[in-house]
């Protein structure tokens, strides 16, 4: 126990180190996501409804506009740029997603160095500093709670025991209502469901729909039509990645526009498809249960009309955990898949000045490198820049789908065998 108390304070020395010099070097490098946090935060100290005022900014339900409010009154009481309290938050609520991705690992994947996956693939991976430090959108504390569902599901499979059924209802829901995203885990609780007694079901029922809901319910009194279109109506940014990006520049309009409508009956179709099948499964593996959470999520980015570069901390704690427990094949896709996302996103936090900041033009600016940034952050240019990527979004769903499938099939093979 003392080992992994103080391997796991080696790596928030590390994490810790390379955010606070990130944000020293950096300190004026700042997305307009950022930005936008502030002029919310400015909205409520006026009194006024961000989700009227600040159109477009406020697309989720509402706790991040509460804790908005939290970090605009604590850098007025202490007297903090309200950028760095923004980033202490989530340099924190990174560090509590690692604890659990941690404790996941030296509990599941026993032969496996915790410390050397969290080091090289959060401390020192670029793509959580750029999150962090530079676009500081909230996703790491989705991340965390999709985490924080898909362990305690983990601990529910080991003994059955409730409470651990009802903490991930509550992380799911809690997670639901930081970004709604999370909800799209929910077939997961199914699985094994009926070890759980009625009761206890209709409890994590409130606990997985209420604090959205009663989140949701207070601002869309305030302002029905803004509420009914900038969250409801959110669609993320289209033409710029993947499908959407294609169709556009090949002038595909009628599956362009017609796409979001088509990826909702597809996915829709999978998830109810997914919710039918765990809920006949007795047991999974833990290896298999998180790649369905890790497929369920990536099929979003795969195969949806949009992309939001802060998405990939979803399931980024998931690849790293599945690559703790997995086998050869599968942990050389994720090494293929973090290398040229690593790639990908350091271009388009170096250069994209317009939207994330920019940080190689903190260093070097001149005439022609912001040219090329503007060059390059064209739609057309943006979606054959981030073409691999989103072709490894693809590989990795289909290749989860069919190794879950496998998986269950061995399984079964091998209860049947011993019965």
């Amino acid at each position: 126990m003392r080992k992994n108390i103080n391997e796991f304070l080696l790596f928030l020395v590390i994490i810790f180190f390379i955010r606070g010099l990130y944000i020293f070097v950096f300190h004026n490098c700042t997305s307009q996501d950022l930005d936008a946090w502030n002029w919310v935060g400015n909205i409520l100290m006026e009194g006024g409804n961000p989700y009227h005022a600040a159109t477009g900014c406020m697309s989720w339900p509402p706790l991040w506009m509460q804790l908005i409010f939290l970090f605009k009154k604590l850098s007025l009481i202490l007297h903090l740029p309200f950028n760095d309290v923004v980033r202490a938050f989530l340099t924190m609520s990174e560090s509590a997603m690692a604890l659990l991705l941690y404790a996941a690992v030296i509990r599941y994947a026993k032969c496996f160095n915790a410390t050397r996956l969290l080091v090289f693939g959060i401390a020192l991976n670029p793509i959580p500093v750029f999150q962090v430090c530079q676009q500081c959108n909230f996703d790491v504390f989705v991340g965390f709670w999709i985490l924080l569902a898909v362990y305690m599901l983990l601990r529910f499979q080991e003994n059955h025991e409730p409470s651990f059924w009802l903490c991930a209802c509550f992380a799911l829901g809690m997670g639901t209502l930081t970004k709604t995203i999370p909800i799209c885990l929910a077939p997961m609780l199914l699985l094994s469901v009926r070890k759980v007694k009625w009761l206890e079901q209709l409890l994590g029922a409130a606990f997985l729909l209420g604090p959205a809901f009663l989140g949701l319910s207070v601002v869309y009194v305030l302002g029905p039509q803004d509420v009914q279109t900038h969250v409801f109506g959110y669609r993320s940014i289209w033409g710029v990645f993947g499908f959407t990006g294609l169709f556009k520049y090949f002038g595909w309009t009628s599956l362009y526009s017609d796409w979001g409508r088509i990826f909702e009956i597809i996915y829709g179709a999978g998830w109810v498809y997914a919710g039918i099948w765990l809920y006949s499964k007795e047991k999974l593996e833990p290896k298999t249960m998180v790649l369905v959470a890790a497929a369920l999520l990536m099929a979003i980015p795969a195969f949806g009309p949009g992309i939001g570069y802060q998405y990939i901390y979803w399931f980024l704690p998931l690849l790293l955990l599945a690559y703790a427990l997995e086998h050869r094949s599968v942990r050389s896709f994720l090494l293929i898949f973090f290398a040229v996302a690593v790639v990908t996103y350091t271009i388009v936090f170096a250069f994209y000045f317009n939207v994330y900041g920019a940080f190689f033009l903190e260093i070097v600016q001149t005439e022609k490198l912001v040219q090329f940034g503007l060059w390059l952050s064209t739609t057309s240019h943006e979606t054959f820049l981030t073409l691999p990527l989103w072709l490894l979004y693809l590989i990795g769903t289909v290749l989860f789908a069919r190794r879950i499938k496998r998986e269950a099939s061995e399984r079964k093979q091998i209860a049947a065998e011993l019965k």
